[in-house]
């Protein structure tokens, strides 16, 4: 008897690990297109403009000027 209901729950609860694992991981996409602070320069210096996504195949411009985001404290040469 304790033998017909150990075979029987053993797949049922690996079953049931498995959809658990399965949504545990599933991701939304969301996080690739976060908007993150634009910057572009205005005289040698960043000057904060509005939120650009990070997707790298479209770039993000402003009036025909490249938009960058803040790769350092200083600096603002990351692609938008």
């Amino acid at each position: 008897m304790k033998t017909i209901k150990f075979k029987f729950l053993l797949p049922v609860v690996a079953f049931m690990i498995a959809i658990a694992a399965a949504f545990a991981t599933q991701t939304d996409g969301q996080e690739d297109f976060a908007l993150e602070q634009g910057y572009i320069y205005v005289d040698g210096v960043c000057q904060p403009h509005g939120k650009c996504s990070g997707i790298v195949d479209l770039p993000c411009t402003h009036n025909g000027l490249q938009v960058f985001g803040r790769s350092g404290p200083t600096s603002c040469l990351k692609t938008l």
